[in-house]
């Protein structure tokens, strides 16, 4: 990543983490945001964009976009009122759905890449 400066870096990062925020902010469900925060991380490693894209989609986008502070205060939650089983099914749900919707994207981005190599 060193053919950005790292002024441009943290440049690249903000501007996308507002979008991400942003849309974040919309969203009332942590365990929708973290799904569809991660398949899009998938699909953009999958796609193997450039580093400018690296650091606003990745760093900066989904870095605001996925909630993992909000999704351990959900847990939490559900932990302090008594609900430990469903604090477990939450946090293992979220984990196992999470690990697939990244992989998903992934395997798209990568077959993208492949029908079009010129992205």
């Amino acid at each position: 990543m060193k053919d950005i400066s790292l002024r441009n870096q943290v440049l690249f990062v903000c501007t996308g983490a507002i979008p991400g925020a942003l849309l974040r902010s919309q969203l009332d469900n942590s365990f929708l945001a973290n799904i569809l925060g991660v398949f899009l991380l998938g699909l953009i490693c999958g796609l193997k964009l450039n580093s400018r894209s690296h650091f606003f989609w990745i760093l900066g986008f989904c870095g605001s976009f996925t909630t993992f502070s909000s999704w351990m205060v959900d847990a939490f939650a559900l932990i302090n009122s008594g609900f430990l089983f469903r604090a477990s099914v939450f946090i293992g749900s979220t984990l196992i759905a999470g690990f697939l919707s990244l992989t998903l994207g992934f395997l798209l981005g990568k077959t993208i890449k492949q029908l079009f190599p010129s992205l």
